[in-house]
C-alpha cells in the first residue's frame, strides 16, 4: 500500500438545509480536490460525521465516493462502529461499495473495558473477516482511547492489517507506534495538522489526514511533497498554514470546516444536530481567514 503514503483530507460531509446528505455537493467537491495531487480520500471519518449518518447514508456516501474518485486516489472509509459484528458488517459493505480500506476507530461506549487485549482482538477479528485491508484509528481527543503501542506491535505482522490513522499529538507516543511496527510494512498516517510537520520529518508518520485539507488541500499536498524531499523551510511554510488553519477554524469544529470549504466556493452546509451551527458573525470571521490564506 505504498499509495497510502502521501496526502489525504479527511472529508465533511456536505447537508443540504434541510439536514439531508448533499450528493450534488459531494460530487462537486470531489471533483475539485480530484486534481489537486491528493493521494486519495477520508469518506465517513470524524470530520465526515459518520456517526450521525444512517446506514443507507453511509452506503450512498462511499457509492457517490468511489463513482467520482478516479480509480488511481484510494478510497478510505470510516468503518468503525461499537461492536466487532456491527464493524465487520460496515466494512463489508464499505467494500462492495468500491472502498479501497477501512479506517476503523476504537469502540469507545464502554470505554474502561476497552484495554489492550480487548483492542487486539477486535482489531484481529476485524481484519479476519474484512474483504478489504484495515488501518487502525487512534483519536483520543474523540474517544478518550489511546491504543496502546503493544496493540501496534501484537497487529503490524497482521497480512490484512496495513496501518493506522494517529490522530494524537503526542511525539513519544508516535515515537511508541513507529518502533512498535518494526521492520513491518505498516503505514503510519498522522491526524494532527499541528504534530504533522515534526512528525513527517522525523519519519514518526508516512503521510497525514487531516480535516484541515478540507480548507487547504494545496498546503496539505505541498507539506508532504517537502517533507518527502527534505525541503524544511516548505515544511514550515506550509505546516504554518495549516496550523493556523486549525487554530483560527477548527476551534468550530466540523461547522467551522464545513464554512471553511463553502468559503473557497465548494459545498460546506450545516453540521447535523447536536453539533452546533455557527453564527454569522463566526462565519464571517472564518471567511476573512480564508481571503488571508488565498492572497498571502
Amino acid at each position: 500500500m505504498r499509495r497510502l503514503r502521501g496526502a489525504f483530507p479527511a472529508m465533511i460531509t456536505p447537508m443540504t438545509e434541510r439536514d439531508d446528505v448533499d450528493h450534488a455537493g459531494l460530487t462537486s467537491n470531489l471533483h475539485w480536490m480530484n486534481g489537486l495531487g491528493l493521494s486519495g480520500y477520508l469518506l465517513l471519518g470524524s470530520t465526515g460525521e459518520q456517526v450521525h449518518l444512517s446506514e443507507f447514508e453511509r452506503a450512498l456516501v462511499l457509492e457517490i465516493g468511489r463513482r467520482h474518485i478516479p480509480t488511481g486516489l484510494i478510497l478510505i472509509a470510516g468503518t468503525g462502529q461499537m461492536s466487532t459484528r456491527a464493524t465487520i458488517e460496515e466494512s463489508r459493505r464499505a467494500a462492495e461499495a468500491g472502498a479501497d480500506v477501512a479506517l476503523v476507530v476504537t469502540p469507545s461506549y464502554y470505554q474502561k473495558a476497552m484495554t489492550a487485549n480487548a483492542l487486539a482482538e477486535h482489531y484481529r477479528a476485524v481484519a479476519d473477516a474484512s474483504p478489504i485491508p484495515v488501518m487502525l484509528y487512534s483519536v483520543p481527543g474523540i474517544t478518550g482511547i489511546t491504543i496502546p503501542p503493544a496493540v501496534v506491535a501484537e497487529l503490524a505482522g497482521h497480512p490484512n492489517i496495513v496501518g493506522m490513522k494517529n490522530s494524537g499529538s503526542d511525539p513519544q507516543v508516535a515515537a511508541a507506534y513507529r518502533a512498535a511496527a518494526g521492520d513491518a510494512p505498516f503505514v503510519i498516517l498522522a491526524g494532527s495538522a499541528t504534530a504533522s510537520p515534526g512528525l513527517l520529518l522525523t519519519g514518526l508518520c508516512d503521510g497525514v489526514i487531516l480535516a484541515a485539507a478540507n480548507v487547504l488541500p494545496e498546503a496539505t499536498v505541498a507539506l508532504v511533497q517537502a517533507a518527502q524531499q527534505g525541503d524544511l523551510s516548505g515544511v514550515r511554510h506550509h505546516g504554518a498554514a495549516l496550523h493556523h488553519a486549525s487554530e483560527q477554524i477548527g476551534r468550530f469544529g466540523i461547522a467551522g470546516w464545513k464554512a471553511g470549504i463553502a468559503a473557497r466556493g465548494l459545498h460546506g452546509g450545516p453540521a447535523r444536530p447536536p453539533l452546533r451551527n455557527l453564527t454569522s458573525e463566526e462565519r464571517h470571521e472564518i471567511e476573512a481567514a480564508v481571503r488571508e490564506w488565498q492572497t498571502a
